[in-house]
């Protein structure tokens, strides 16, 4: 699931809807409007899912959790404990 070729194809298909409803606008096509409206509003509620369900991927990849080992000695320069 490449993010940056979804982006671009749902641009460009977008790109044409708006370019349909633009012609249709010349004599004004409520219905073929809505139907546009319809579509658009369904490519943003697809690219919000596929958006988490990127995220959710890359979390998955990339946790933030950093093991800390407290059982090894301190040692080195700031190493300030007394006997």
């Amino acid at each position: 699931m490449d993010p940056l070729a979804i982006a671009l194809k749902e641009i460009a298909e977008t790109k044409s809807l708006l370019q349909s409803l633009l012609k249709s606008s010349e004599s004004f096509d409520y219905l073929h409007a809505q139907a546009v409206l319809k579509e658009l509003n369904r490519k943003v509620r697809d690219l919000t899912r596929r958006r988490l369900q990127f995220e959710k991927a890359h979390k998955a990849e990339n946790p933030e959790i950093h093991i800390l080992d407290f059982t090894a000695p301190l040692s080195g320069p700031n190493d300030a404990r007394s006997p």
